[in-house]
């Protein structure tokens, strides 16, 4: 079963992609809600994957720096940016950085679970 780690500030997002990705099939879910958490879960838990929100607080996109601590810790590191931010330059950012997908809010249901089967690890 694939590890996947949920980080959003927004309980309700959490929640939100928590259900599209239990429908998709079988998934351990985690959750944070800060970068301090995600850091924290990511090293503790391992997962397999990372969908991760880009503006988590007020101070305006933290997420790229989970993502950078992230690609510090594991450059391998599966992370899928879900962000209603849909600045090209911000996704040529994250791709830059390591991202492998970066998919805009509003999103389809559809998208991100062809995107976890794209990453799935077989």
């Amino acid at each position: 079963m694939e590890k996947v780690l949920i980080v959003d500030d927004s309980s309700y997002m959490r929640m939100f992609v928590k259900k599209i990705i239990e429908k998709g099939g079988l998934y351990i879910i985690s959750e944070a809600s800060t970068k301090d958490d995600a850091i924290e879960m990511f090293k503790s838990e391992s997962p397999d994957i990372v969908i991760l929100d880009l503006n988590m607080s007020e101070v305006r996109r933290d997420g790229i720096d989970v993502l950078t601590e992230i690609m510090n810790i594991d450059p391998e590191a599966v992370i899928i940016i879900i962000s209603a931010v849909g600045y090209e330059d911000v996704k040529d950012e994250c791709i830059a950085l390591g991202a492998k997908s970066y998919i805009k809010k509003p999103f389809d249901t559809k998208i991100l679970l062809q995107t976890l089967e794209e990453y799935k690890q077989d």
